[in-house]
């Protein structure tokens, strides 16, 4: 029997992924404040006060995350061993979504989320998905640019003010 993680392997023989588990509480606290740590600085929060409003907001995707993709898996992206990601992925037969990917600020811009989408991407469609999907947050144009680069297209009709939804049709 396989498993998400057997099957989704990146050509780049340094990067590998694992199912998440309780002992990556702190890893993915860390990570989530790297990534949005730096978008609610910017709205000139004292310390302490940020570091309570990071913690909600961890607190509310996590939540809501569950809630909105009970069944999805969460992988740690592995370079060399060490953690520099997180993958959050939901599969059924026929379409895959990613719910979120994130990486480390030192590991983005390093070819890290491509090898990481595309070997999504060859493992959905060797499993016979038609479409690879995920949602971007309107304002994070540079997502966006990033996915448009590997083939994912707006969904026009399916765009809210707050995120766009992209789909990567997988040709067999």
């Amino acid at each position: 029997m396989t498993t998400i993680v057997s099957e989704i392997v990146s050509p780049d023989a340094r990067l590998r992924l694992r199912l998440a588990e309780a002992a990556d509480e702190q890893f993915l606290r860390d990570l989530f404040r790297s990534v949005k740590g730096a978008q609610l600085a910017m709205a000139g929060l004292p310390p302490a006060m940020l570091d309570v409003v990071l913690a909600q907001q961890y607190r509310a995707q996590v939540a809501g995350y569950a809630a909105q993709c009970p069944a999805a898996h969460s992988m740690i992206i592995l370079r060399d061993g060490s953690p520099v990601g997180r993958l959050l992925l939901d599969r059924a037969a026929s379409r895959w979504h990613v719910v979120d990917l994130a990486l480390l600020p030192g590991t983005r811009n390093a070819g890290v989320g491509r090898e990481i989408m595309q070997s999504v991407a060859t493992a959905a469609r060797e499993q016979g998905a038609d479409v690879l999907s995920l949602a971007v947050a309107t304002t994070n144009e540079d997502a966006m640019r990033f996915y448009a680069r590997l083939g994912f297209r707006e969904i026009a009709d399916d765009t809210s003010a707050s995120h766009c939804r992209m789909e990567l049709v997988l040709a067999p």
